[in-house]
């Protein structure tokens, strides 16, 4: 279905949590617009933000197309969830900080051998102090298809546990193992009665990889106002309307910084700066300002924070962290934010020209040389309503539908990510996409993939009567563009 962007509706979630307004809570609605205006001037590319003052949701945006009931990759922001999964086990007493990892792994136990990997504790995964030198991505293991439990065996560990912060996904993965152990069944399972369906999480989505461990570091997907949920829980140490969900004082040590670390217990606390917060890569944030009673969730596509959790959003949002919560501003500005928050957009094709005389070029069917993707063949199809692009790779056709003129189309595709996705290559993702002239001999179709932070521009542009094809994506952990592709008319 083809529609336009202003049909595409933004609002709350049937979410179970209360609303309210700012000034209600004494959140300052022009001090959350000027936050707005910081992040549109920083180039901050934002999908949502949600603002909870004691107990209460009070500010709350979607940048279409991106809605309030899909969900969204959370990268490492899976962490904090893991975190939780740590201390409920410990809670029923089915996990010990302070056993030995080894002794969870019996089986295993020559492979752990008698240095620093045998001395290593389930604490110094939490706290990232597990004695290895470098961090592994879960975009690392994530094509491994035998064990990564094994693979985390192979790891030196040169330093001894609990003396030297690396920040790692593995350490992570380990705690899912664990858990997975103890309990017989992936940590997500275990999570499900203990606090999804409690808290009414409803949305919550988490990758399984060898063994049907969870990746612990990452993996996970959910809606914004999920994540505001697992904020707010921390917030209420582990309360959720009446019932404890986490063991008491959990949440503090949790938030606690290890020594001079600028982490807790798998969430961030940096020296010198307010609350604590959990960190997924582009822009993936829950903030926990016990201080001030406020939660605030984002999801967003920050290129260069992918193993920074100070860049880019956080700097913004503690500059006018006083100012949010300083004095409201009444119905008036209340009334003028809303407006503003129901008119958020992601602009997919900022600059937009005439279409050249032969653009009738680029329509048809084109081959291509032999590259390392193994795409074969590149097509399109234009009409006054649709733009049809298809690629054949390894002989299978892979098709994005777009919306031309300024309209966009939502659908789905099994477009390969070719490595611009951080890794993942899941086998359909949802994609809304448009397509228009962007320069007077380029052609683009942009592909916004709205449950990540994943935007593909595919520019076709003509040069002396040549075509090429160059495909680029907004945020990755590596490469951000793919070799230009030259293509070559079929014969017909």
């Amino acid at each position: 279905m083809v529609e336009a962007m202003n049909d595409i509706q933004a609002g709350a979630s049937n979410d179970g949590l209360e609303r309210c307004t700012p000034t209600a809570v004494g959140v300052s609605s022009p001090a959350v617009e000027a936050l707005l205006d910081a992040l549109d001037a920083a180039g901050i590319e934002m999908h949502s933000l949600m603002i909870a003052r004691h107990g209460k949701v009070a500010v709350e945006g979607w940048w279409q197309p991106y809605e309030p009931e899909r969900t969204h990759m959370l990268h490492s922001v899976t962490k904090a969830f893991t975190s939780t999964a740590v201390g409920i086990a410990v809670g029923e007493g089915l996990v010990d900080l302070d056993a030995l990892v080894s002794t969870y792994f019996p089986e295993r136990i020559e492979k752990f051998g008698s240095g620093n990997l045998s001395r290593m504790r389930v604490r110094h995964l939490l706290s990232q102090t597990s004695g290895h030198d470098r961090g592994v991505s879960g975009s690392v293991w994530r094509s491994i298809p035998t064990s990564w439990v094994d693979e985390f065996l192979k790891i030196p560990v040169p330093h001894e546990p609990g003396e030297r912060f690396q920040y790692s996904s593995a350490t992570s993965f380990m705690l899912s193992a664990i858990i997975s152990r103890v309990t017989g069944m992936p940590m997500a399972n275990y999570l499900r009665d203990r606090l999804f369906k409690p808290a009414g999480m409803t949305s919550l989505l988490w990758d399984a990889g060898p063994e049907g461990i969870n990746p612990g570091g990452n993996g996970a997907s959910a809606t914004t106002s999920d994540i505001l949920k697992l904020g707010l829980l921390y917030l209420n140490d582990g309360m959720w309307d009446g019932r404890r969900l986490l063991p008491a004082g959990w949440a503090a040590q949790a938030s606690a910084p290890t020594g001079s670390n600028p982490y807790g217990l798998h969430w961030w606390v940096l020296p010198g700066k307010p609350g604590y917060f959990a960190f997924g890569a582009f822009g993936q944030y829950i903030f926990v300002f016990p201080e001030l009673d406020a939660v605030i969730a984002t999801t967003a596509a920050v290129p260069g924070s992918i193993s920074r959790p100070d860049v880019g959003l956080p700097p913004i949002i503690w500059q006018h962290l006083d100012s949010l919560f300083g004095v409201p501003g009444g119905a008036a500005v209340d009334d003028h934010l809303r407006a503003r928050q129901s008119g958020l957009t992601v602009s997919l094709l900022p600059n937009q020209v005439d279409e050249p005389v032969d653009a009738a070029s680029l329509v048809g069917t084109f081959a291509v040389d032999a590259n390392v993707d193994g795409v074969s063949s590149v097509s399109l199809e234009i009409d006054q309503d649709h733009c049809i692009l298809t690629l054949m790779v390894h002989g299978e056709f892979h098709v994005i539908e777009a919306g031309v003129a300024g309209r966009y189309n939502k659908g789905t595709t099994s477009m390969p990510g070719f490595g611009l996705h951080h890794g993942y290559e899941p086998e359909l993702l949802h994609v809304v996409a448009t397509s228009g002239w962007v320069a007077p001999n380029v052609f683009r179709v942009a592909c916004q993939y709205v449950e990540t932070a994943f935007r593909d521009n595919f520019d076709f542009e003509l040069s002396s009567g040549k075509v090429t094809l160059i495909r680029r994506v907004n945020v990755n952990g590596a490469f951000t563009e793919k070799p230009k592709l030259m293509l070559v008319r079929e014969m017909t």
